[in-house]
């Protein structure tokens, strides 16, 4: 086997970035003919399917390559990185553990191994990895990391601080592993109480994010613009109208949790996922991607909620039926009648298109003090994209904030559907009384093992949010009023927060 980028595959990740998707196939199609002994002929393949959430083909390229090479280290490899790619971290741990047994195999596929067990909290077959890495002689980046992460966990702090500033101090800039570094820093520093050495950390961290921003900014804007357009042009008689045209499709269970990145919904759908009549899916994509890919098919015109209203019946049923196929793939079972609770806490600005889809959707939006919502999303590290890019200052977080929760606070007085906000500061405080009311809008009635969620958390469910570690740990209320740590950094943007803390009810 080989393992190359030939000019084949090149042409076809071209056209693909182009969006000319019918060319790039067939181009990954031939190239799986002409190069079958090109691993990245079948990879390229896959994992373009699996962008469009057409596992099914998916899966088929992968079996013909694992039949192609069966014990080849790398094969196995690559097939683990596209289902970690997925956030499907029981099959990449299957696939990396099939290519570590193998003859070959070396420490990236040790490594990438150790970093999947450090989040599924197997903290001692993670070190075993890392000191079989180090004994081979690599010094590879993720080592330092994964280590550092450990150690951090281990409450070994002074060993985590060294392990990540040697780390900084051997790596470029400015580079995504030093990045990560930094804010491991920062985290580390809000934990013993320096906060200005947090702040001086993070923003290490951002700058150097902050370098290489312009693409992730402009595809941002660009979206941004347009959910702006759809925002101001939606009215009530468009979501009345969506219920009475959908009334002849075979009605379906669904609700969505949303809000705002670090607002608490990893928290409250872990709990709700406990639910036996609840299944949930943790920030796929196929909302904010396929339909709005579906809803701008074929159409000319411009504005969003013009394409919404000029959607055909067949299109909204096929997508249906599309989203819930692609959900029972990645949950790894079907969903049969229960509710399927899609969680992603940046959806507040696709609530009209997921709700023409599915106009049956109840919501659940979470919420938290404003001034912890923008303190927390800067104070971590996300790699870039078109909504970390807004996470890179202080003042981006904010504005963002605004605008996200801003739109809720519109839609609420018009989607006509059930829906309830939830508060992280209740949700930690009164775990049973939020629990309740959640379940009492998502019409289901009340099981005493949602309270018995980190059962499944630590033993049985990998949880690919950043707070895969926060939400693991016995509820804790330390983080209710971090912001007044952080007065100084947040000065600028109190004014613009100040109508949200006091409409949530966090006004003294």
């Amino acid at each position: 086997m080989i393992d190359v980028v030939s000019p084949r595959l090149r042409a076809a990740r071209g056209f693909w970035n182009e969006g000319r998707h019918a060319d790039a196939f067939c181009l990954f199609d031939e190239a799986i003919r002409q190069e079958p002994n090109n691993v990245q002929a079948y990879i390229g393949t896959a994992r373009a399917y699996a962008d469009t959430f057409d596992f099914e083909p998916m899966e088929r390229i992968l079996e013909k390559l694992r039949r192609r090479a069966p014990r080849h280290p790398g094969v196995h490899h690559y097939i683990g990185e596209t289902y970690a790619l997925l956030k499907l971290p029981e099959r990449a741990i299957a696939s990396y553990e099939l290519a570590a047994q193998l003859p070959g195999a070396g420490p990236p596929t040790w490594m990438e191994l150790a970093s999947l067990y450090e989040r599924g909290h197997r903290l001692d077959e993670a070190e075993e990895l890392i000191e079989r890495t180090v004994r081979s002689g690599y010094d590879l980046a993720l080592v330092s990391l994964v280590r550092g992460r450990i150690q951090r966990r281990q409450k070994r702090l002074e060993e985590a601080e060294t392990t990540f500033r040697t780390l900084i101090e051997r790596v470029p800039e400015g580079s995504p592993w030093a990045c990560e570094a930094w804010s491991e820093l920062a985290l580390m520093k809000d934990g013993q109480g320096d906060f200005d050495g947090a702040i001086e950390a993070i923003e290490r961290c951002k700058r150097a994010q902050r370098s290489r921003d312009a693409l992730h900014w402009a595809a941002s804007e660009k979206v941004h613009d347009c959910m702006k357009e759809l925002i101001a042009g939606v009215v009530r008689d468009d979501f009345r109208r969506w219920r009475d045209e959908a009334a002849m499709l075979p009605p379906e269970r669904t609700a969505l949790l949303t809000g705002f990145p670090r607002s608490g919904t990893t928290l409250l759908e872990q709990v709700l996922d406990a639910h036996p009549d609840v299944a949930s899916s943790e920030e796929r994509e196929f909302i904010g991607k396929e339909l709005f890919l579906a809803m701008r098919a074929g159409q000319r015109v411009n504005p969003l909620i013009d394409a919404l209203n000029e959607l055909h019946p067949d299109t909204i049923d096929s997508q249906r039926q599309r989203y819930f196929h692609a959900m029972e793939y990645l949950l790894g079972e079907p969903i049969d009648d229960r509710m399927h609770l899609d969680k992603n806490p940046a959806y507040n600005l696709t609530i009209p298109l997921l709700l023409r889809f599915f106009p049956e959707t109840r919501l659940i939006v979470a919420l938290r003090d404003p001034r912890d919502v923008v303190l927390s999303c800067y104070l971590r590290y996300l790699p870039l994209n078109a909504v970390s890019v807004r996470f890179l200052d202080i003042s981006r977080t904010a504005e963002r904030y605004v605008l996200d929760m801003g739109t809720w606070l519109k839609l609420r007085e018009l989607i006509g559907v059930p829906w309830c906000q939830i508060r992280y500061e209740d949700t930690v405080t009164d775990l049973e009384g939020t629990a309740r009311r959640a379940l009492d809008t998502l019409g289901l009635p009340w099981d005493d093992r949602v309270l018995d969620y980190r059962h499944r958390v630590v033993d049985k469910k990998h949880v690919c949010s950043p707070s895969y570690e926060a939400v693991a740990q016995p509820i804790y209320t330390r983080a209710i009023g971090r912001w007044k740590n952080y007065e100084r950094l947040l000065e600028p943007v109190l004014a613009m927060l100040d109508p949200f803390v006091r409409e949530f009810g966090y006004a003294p």
